[in-house]
């Protein structure tokens, strides 16, 4: 008898807290693998120079290990259900977390798939079966007469956003990476637990459990469309593509590390959660504005200008866009007894995507053109996908709905038409894209002196880097940045010949301007393609006084490999990826592999001109920790020409002698004083850095600007 009411006592408890165990299981399983995603990115980014391109192929193969997983749960899971838990042991191959394993490939796609296959593939596709499995032991246990699957995608894509935000915001800017791994090592184990528990709770059979069929149900609705598959498809490939593109941009301009590439992925999950809540979906009138939507994303890619706002929109419009698609994808769902196809193919439309931009755009485009061209797809879908609602609108809208709406999208035709002709007026000579971003070349007439002439710019991103003046005679003269009288030429001209100095970062090659004879310039650049564009289209390393070359590679790594003989007078760190600084090229780590490869009255020199980051008082900060002298340029900021109209040249300069520094403070660049913001910014190193720092820093500068405070100049 008391067996028999023990019995019953669990067959009435273990159904809820197998559901609850369930909801436990698909809650970490996708903290776990949205933990992985951004901390794998973290390891790999430093590898090759902070390239953008390397997160974009993260995402690629994390889409591509999701869809194994899926395959796994409709193609074996069935056959080997009682063997799934044996999985849970693949990662420990891999513990605690990191990249263990290098490939080595002349394609650096190629490279980071290969890093990425030995080193991430097994524990993320384990995780990646969580979600699916979890709704097949759902639906093959007693819980699943009681129990909507559908929870249980909402609770994988909460994981998710958990996991982004929370390593974001919290785990980085507090931990070392170590900690960071070992932390998500030591979460699997939590995890390896609740699915344990789960099982047992459960117990899943063989055969499916099901509800009892609705009476009124009509048999025929319980099957699929062809055109089902193909709107699922579609509707999860775009907005994954999207989502590439709009990180694309966006890091090719602010720098590529978790913060950013968190923001639009997060997004993206979000628009998930909102559209397949119960009795989720799109809002209707986002179905009604959708033209004004796409017309205002296509304004948002043409302005001639770049700053905060900008960006902000552009991930506005992306996540609305992802809500109206995923809205689709909600109201296309199956039934429960089709939901393995359904995420099968949300899964493999999201590789396509992936792979899209990842790989297919850089071969065949020559900027960034995926960004309109999925606009204009979208446009197709939607119309395609239209409500009776959208063909009313206009019949039945009142005189003051039809004109907002006409108004609205010509202002916007307006201005996009407005962007797209100045940029016209500048002549493009030459577009390049590949791995590391994407070049421009050209040409613009100029007013020199009351003389007309042209100047040829350098455009990497959205962000010019390097200018020359096209005029014979003065082809050698530093413009932009490197003017002479400016910060970067007080050093150079602080150096006595003959120099030996190095250049990290390559650009239009404008520095070799400043060789004299008997100097000899080495500069080292990841990118092979720069030094063609560099001596293509510009003169300056074919023209330079001194003797100059050019070391294809990583900086700081290739700097590191050069014979100890190598002691430069002056080491100077200027690469760029668009707008953002290679986070690795700025720890205290590089800084050692600089000083190893400096003469001993040798200077460092860092040009960290930037639009949305401090970092002067993160190399101050570093240069203190090493008992080193820094001093830091005094950035004009009243100039009138338009060559250099706000732009300051910021520069810290570091010395182990303060001798050697003397003559930069006499030209007014200030010493690295005490009590300075620069005291309360943790140093980088190669295992911590908090972007948040230099962030906070440039809006509390520019926050201070605003409010009165004396701009600095120099005298």
């Amino acid at each position: 008898m008391e067996k028999n009411n023990m019995e019953s006592l669990k067959g009435d408890l273990s159904p809820k807290a197998g559901a609850i165990f369930l909801v436990l299981m698909v809650f970490f399983g996708s903290f776990l693998l949205f933990w992985m995603e951004p901390l794998i990115g973290r390891l790999l980014t430093p590898r090759f120079g902070g390239a953008v391109h390397v997160w974009l192929v993260c995402l690629m193969f994390f889409q591509g290990m999701l869809l194994i997983g899926y395959l796994y749960a409709h193609l074996l899971a069935n056959r080997f259900w009682k063997y799934h838990l044996a999985l849970l042991l693949i990662p420990l191959v891999n513990f605690p977390l990191n990249v263990y394993y290098h490939f080595d490939s002349s394609s650096p796609l190629w490279e980071v798939l290969g890093i990425l296959f030995l080193n991430a593939a097994l524990p993320f596709a384990v995780l990646s079966t969580t979600a699916v499995v979890a709704q097949s032991w759902l639906a093959r246990s007693q819980a699943g007469k009681f129990y909507e699957p559908y929870p249980l995608y909402a609770a994988s894509n909460a994981g998710a956003l958990v996991a982004l935000i929370g390593y974001t915001f919290l785990a980085e800017p507090l931990m070392e990476l170590r900690s960071l791994r070992l932390a998500w090592s030591w979460t699997y184990a939590l995890y390896g637990i609740i699915v344990v528990g789960a099982w047992f709770l459960l117990r899943p059979r063989q055969e499916i459990e099901t509800r009892e069929p609705d009476k009124n149900q009509n048999p025929g609705a319980q099957t699929i469309p062809d055109s089902s598959y193909a709107e699922w498809l579609v509707l999860s490939s775009l907005p994954s593509a999207f989502l590439l593109a709009v990180t694309n941009l966006i890091t090719l301009e602010i720098g590529s590390f978790p913060l950013i590439w968190v923001i639009p992925l997060a997004l993206y999950l979000t628009s998930f959660i909102v559209t397949f809540r119960t009795g989720g979906g799109a809002p209707r009138f986002l179905k009604l504005l959708w033209p004004e939507i796409l017309f205002l994303a296509f304004f948002l890619y043409t302005p001639t200008f770049t700053n905060s706002l900008i960006y902000i929109g552009i991930l506005t419009v992306f996540f609305t866009i992802c809500i109206l698609c995923h809205g689709y994808l909600y109201e296309l769902r199956p039934p429960a007894e089709f939901l393995t196809k359904y995420y099968l193919l949300i899964s493999l439309g999201g590789l396509i995507g992936g792979i899209f931009i990842s790989v297919i755009a850089p071969l065949i485009f020559i900027g960034l053109f995926e960004y309109p061209i999925l606009l204009a797809l979208f446009a197709v879908a939607f119309w395609y996908l239209r409500e009776d609602g959208f063909i009313q609108f206009w019949p039945k809208a009142s005189w003051w709905a039809k004109g907002g709406r006409v108004l609205v999208m010509g202002v916007l035709i307006f201005f996009i038409a407005k962007g797209s002709w100045t940029n016209l007026q500048y002549m493009t000579v030459y577009r390049h894209r590949n791995f590391y971003g994407t070049y421009r070349i050209t040409d613009y007439a100029i007013n020199l002196n009351g003389s007309p002439s042209a100047m040829r710019f350098l455009i990497h991103g959205m962000t010019i880097h390097g200018a020359q003046l096209l005029d014979p005679g003065l082809r050698l003269t530093p413009m932009m940045y490197y003017q002479k009288g400016w910060a970067i030429a007080d050093v150079f001209d602080s150096i006595e010949s003959p120099r030996r100095i190095a250049i990290i970062g390559l650009g239009s090659g404008v520095t070799a301007a400043y060789a004299r004879e008997n100097d000899t310039f080495t500069y080292y650049e990841i990118d092979d393609d720069n030094e063609k564009i560099a001596r293509q289209f510009f003169t300056f390393l074919d023209e330079s006084k001194g003797k100059t070359q050019v070391v294809v590679g990583d900086g700081r790594y290739s700097l590191q490999k050069t014979a100890d003989s190598n002691q430069y007078d002056l080491i100077f760190v200027d690469a760029f990826s668009g707008d953002g600084i290679p986070t690795n090229l700025v720890t205290r780590e590089a800084l050692g592999v600089y000083l190893r490869r400096l003469a001993e009255n040798g200077i460092v020199l860092f040009h960290v001109s930037n639009r949305y980051y401090e970092l002067q008082p993160v190399i101050n900060s570093i240069a203190r920790e090493m008992q080193l002298f820094a001093v830091q340029s005094n950035p004009i900021s009243d100039q009138e020409d338009f060559l250099m109209a706000k732009n300051r040249v910021k520069c810290v300069a570091i010395s182990r002698a303060p001798e050697r520094l003397a003559p930069l403070l006499e030209k007014g660049w200030i010493a690295d004083g005490k009590g300075g913001s620069s005291e309360k910014v943790s140093p980088w190193t190669d295992e911590y850095i908090n972007i948040f720092s230099p962030l906070i820093e440039k809006i509390r500068h520019e926050w201070g600007e605003k409010n009165g405070e004396p701009a600095q100049t120099r005298p």
